[in-house]
């Protein structure tokens, strides 16, 4: 029997007239086909735009588990991911945005990681960054995985937040009941909304 992780995939999306939003799209879901071990999912949290619900509709999601659903708000990102989290009906939830691509074997190790460390709520990927040119910029994350930058390699708490600011949660495996008990992400945030959420979900020891 084939091993799948128990994970509902979301991806929020405003608009799809945006520069090149047809050739990440397709990457974005392609990443998601040849995952190594399958999620239960992919919810698409997006606004009524007819060029975007018609694109949707139209597009070959192959054996992907697909949920489309109607953002009716105004749309931003902190609002449609809570909407997707309250349509999961799995134990962990990610997301990601239509420009951005998962490594094929991320979830096989989210299922690995998950096993030999069940006390973990939160998975944060090393992000590669890219420029405007798609031109690999950095990594983000990392620091969080150098050795004697937190007392225990590789977990990540609030004396480190401290110190260090520059998170992504794209790509974030993360359980639906930290998102749920914690809050999530708030609207009322904007543009430090990654740091705030971390913040304070490790106040509360996750």
């Amino acid at each position: 029997m084939e091993k799948k992780l128990d994970l509902s995939v979301i991806l929020p999306i405003k608009s799809s007239i945006v520069r090149d939003f047809d050739e990440y799209f397709e990457k974005a879901i392609k990443s998601l086909q040849i995952q190594n071990v399958p999620c239960n999912e992919l919810i698409i949290v997006h606004t009524n735009e007819e060029s975007l619900v018609h694109k949707l509709q139209s597009f070959d999601f192959g054996t992907l588990n697909v949920k489309l659903v109607e953002y009716t708000g105004t749309p931003n990102y902190q609002s449609q991911i809570s909407l997707g989290v309250e349509n999961s009906s799995s134990e962990w939830v990610s997301f990601f945005e239509f420009d951005d691509e998962y490594a094929n074997i991320w979830f096989q190790n989210i299922l690995k990681y998950s096993e030999i460390y069940p006390d973990v709520d939160a998975f944060l990927p090393i992000v590669v960054d890219v420029d405007g040119k798609d031109t690999f910029a950095g990594f983000t994350n990392e620091a969080t995985f150098a050795a004697n930058f937190t007392q225990e390699m590789g977990y990540l708490n609030n004396e480190t937040l401290l110190d260090y600011q520059n998170f992504q949660t794209a790509g974030m495996v993360v359980k639906k009941s930290v998102l749920e008990d914690f809050g999530g992400f708030k609207s009322s945030m904007k543009l430090t909304f990654v740091y705030e959420f971390l913040l304070r979900i490790t106040y509360n020891s996750v």
